[in-house]
């Protein structure tokens, strides 16, 4: 039970839906779908499903290829309390080519939904689906060139966006897309990473890993100012969304969660520990209070 526990939701990282979802679904408001039909939904267990694999197979490759994970506990990547998928190949909870065989079987059942909808919808989105499957890769090697943040950023941001656009419109406003996806790419990605790599970071920078959230660790730069600056600009590229007519006057209902945000920058400054889960937790609410605004305002 133990073994498949760790295969069905650890390795997954189901703490992450939220963002991958909801930015899937902002995707079909903004392609003008409809949640009566069954195309939207096909669309998000299909970006699920790839979700799941590229989480599983980052455990795989920052064992087998990046060493992250490898060694002993201080000299490894931390397991958090929101997931658990970093260290289970280390400790032989599972085995690497479980881990392995875990990644393709998301990805190969990923591939029905996307060849469904490809075939009723249009083609667009396996080629989409198939990017976001690559993502997983560039990001494992993005640790190291710099490119960390931007990796993870376009997985959640374009890529998951673009998925629930091509899942209910064979030729949806695609550029519409990539510029709206940006504020939830901010919030999980170059907010996100900072606080999910920071009790990473010591051990991790002796294996020559390279990016901003890794620095802001390696700089001493206060991490609830960080977060702070980023969820500032999320908030300020959202008024210019709004400003601009593609998002709704309505999605400024995320602004309840500002003060909390602000709040927790300051306490986590106390304790990392007990206030990072609850960023996480609150960051999770900000995507879904977004889509919740564009559908209901939308018109």
């Amino acid at each position: 039970m133990s073994k498949l526990k760790i295969h069905l939701f650890t390795l997954p990282r189901p703490f992450a839906i939220p963002f991958f979802g909801a930015s899937l679904m902002l995707g079909v408001v903004l392609a003008g779908g409809d949640f009566s039909t069954i195309y939207p939904w096909i669309g998000l267990i299909a970006g699920l499903l790839i979700m799941a694999g590229g989480h599983s197979f980052n455990s795989y490759l920052d064992y087998a290829w990046t060493g992250l994970d490898k060694g002993e506990t201080e000299n490894r990547s931390a397991e958090k309390s929101y997931t658990g998928g970093q260290n289970v190949i280390e400790t032989g909870q599972v085995t690497l080519k479980g881990v392995l065989y875990n990644a393709l079987a998301w990805y190969v059942v990923a591939l029905i939904p996307l060849l469904y909808l490809s075939i009723k919808v249009g083609w667009w989105i396996l080629l989409v689906g198939l990017l976001g499957m690559s993502v997983t890769f560039w990001y494992a090697k993005a640790k190291f060139n710099w490119t960390h943040e931007l990796a993870l950023g376009v997985g959640v941001g374009p890529i998951a966006l673009l998925i629930g656009m091509f899942s209910v419109s064979g030729s949806p406003p695609w550029v519409v897309g990539i510029i709206a996806s940006f504020p939830i790419a901010i919030i999980l990605s170059f907010a996100g990473l900072a606080l999910d790599e920071w009790p990473d970071a010591e051990a991790n920078l002796k294996k020559g890993v390279k990016s901003i959230a890794y620095k802001v660790w390696e700089y001493h730069v206060d991490l609830g100012s960080y977060l702070a600056w980023w969820i500032i600009a999320m908030y300020v590229y959202q008024v210019f969304l709004i400003t601009i007519g593609i998002f709704a006057p309505l999605t400024g209902i995320t602004f309840i969660l500002l003060p909390v945000f602000l709040g927790l920058s300051v306490m986590i400054k106390g304790s990392f520990e007990k206030f990072a889960p609850v960023f996480v937790i609150i960051g999770a609410l900000y995507p879904v209070l977004l889509v919740v605004g564009q559908s209901l305002g939308g018109g």
